[in-house]
């Protein structure tokens, strides 16, 4: 099957950290493709079909991966896709290459032959933490401009960022994702009621599970306590709404179920790292590719 390839000039500065962050909400079905540049993604939200030349893979939310220049890949059946592409140029990849080798788990992430590509899965909090340091790479990515010493920050913050990831992979190697099909019909009535909190014993009563159980399950599954992966949600349909819709943050506040717009903030700070309207004018920000 044929494919196009994406040259670096179409999304670096010339002369300049050759680093961008795009937010692809939502991501649209993109048939073979493949770059010039090296590419990580990151699955804030939804669900999809990874395409590789000899494989497909499903996609959901927590999941990241790493793309080489030259891997042809795409992406299809596409569901509410939320990722965040991390464009990384060689010179940016490359710079502290031998140290990071070193790196518990960095080869297997980030050195893989494109026929093994490996899918890092994180936690409801590890994603939360990755997609806050995303957003700070965007930040002075787009602010290098010379003597402001934004490029060295972005540069030191994609690199922590790979250092996280792997740690993060190294520290659930030899264990079992535990994903239990219960989950999935309690989850799907989180999400219809976005709008509203949801108690422990409302969870217990839809789940016939304990709630013991049910505690325990989310944890092994999603890292978080039921009551925390609905807030959780309510604050991914915040984040959202910020990005698509000229509400203010009070009305965007009510529409998820947070009567209180000062601890709607703090709900929302804890889980991405800002606040709503910091959250809003980074990604919404326009700049040139």
């Amino acid at each position: 099957m044929s494919s196009y390839i994406l040259h670096s000039a179409m999304f670096f500065r010339e002369n300049r950290l050759p680093l961008k962050v795009l937010h692809r909400d939502p991501e649209i079905p993109f048939s073979l493709h493949s770059h010039e540049f090296y590419e990580l993604v990151v699955v804030a939200s939804g669900k999809g079909t990874h395409l590789l030349q000899a494989e497909s893979r499903p996609l959901q939310e927590g999941m990241v991966f790493f793309i080489k220049p030259g891997t042809v890949h795409g992406y299809a059946d596409i569901e509410g896709l939320v990722l965040y592409d991390v464009l990384i140029g060689e010179k940016a990849f490359s710079g502290h290459l031998p140290d990071l080798r070193e790196v518990s788990g960095f080869r297997e992430v980030f050195l893989q032959e494109d026929s093994n590509l490996p899918l890092v899965r994180l936690s409801g909090h590890q994603l939360s933490e990755i997609l806050s340091l995303v957003g700070a790479i965007k930040k002075e990515s787009e602010g290098q401009d010379y003597g402001n010493g934004a490029a060295a920050l972005a540069y030191a913050k994609l690199l922590q960022l790979m250092i996280l990831i792997c740690r993060f992979y190294t520290s659930r190697k030899g264990t079992v994702y535990q994903e239990d099909p219960r989950l999935q019909d309690i989850i799907a009535y989180m999400e219809k009621h976005l709008d509203r909190s949801i108690s422990l014993e409302e969870l217990v009563g839809v789940s016939n599970m304990s709630a013991s159980t049910l505690n325990r399950q989310f944890k092994l599954s999603t890292g978080w306590s039921p009551v925390d992966f609905h807030i959780h949600r309510r604050i991914a349909y915040a984040s959202t709404l910020l990005l698509t819709t000229n509400l203010s943050i009070e009305r965007i506040s009510e529409k998820t179920g947070f009567s209180d717009a000062n601890y709607f903030a703090r709900q929302f700070r804890s889980h991405m790292q800002m606040s709503p309207r910091q959250y809003k004018t980074l990604w919404t920000t326009p700049t040139a590719d």
